[in-house]
């Protein structure tokens, strides 16, 4: 990988860490990148993904521990529910394939896209 290619790769990285922390889905950006800017076969990016998550997640679950942001009662349920599904994505993966996965990935992302755009804003 050519030195544009690393600094596309830290900055995208880099937003996709903020994102998370923030709990706005950093996989997003980073799948993006990985997948259509640097061209890394989709189930590749999303190992990618998964590994740059975790201490992505380490990391912000004690800070907003640390500011009292957790209700345990919740995170249980949550997590159960992230590891079935997770279960359920890497069956389907399997299935699917890159290019499968790929022709998912971009219909989910028009999906979000157009429902941004036309969906009527909520009151705060």
């Amino acid at each position: 990988m050519d030195a544009l290619g690393w600094a596309i790769t830290a900055a995208a990285g880099f937003f996709a860490g903020v994102t998370a922390a923030m709990g706005l889905g950093g996989g997003f950006v980073l799948l993006v990148c990985l997948t259509g800017f640097l061209g890394v076969p989709q189930t590749e990016a999303q190992w990618i993904n998964l590994i740059f998550f975790l201490p992505v997640a380490a990391l912000s679950l004690i800070f907003h521990h640390k500011n009292g942001l957790l209700t345990p009662g919740k995170f249980v349920p949550a997590a159960a529910g992230g590891l079935l599904g997770a279960a359920v994505g890497v069956f389907g993966a399997g299935i699917l394939g890159d290019v499968g996965l790929g022709k998912l990935f971009a219909v989910f992302l028009a999906i979000v896209g157009l429902h941004e755009l036309f969906a009527s804003p909520r009151a705060q």
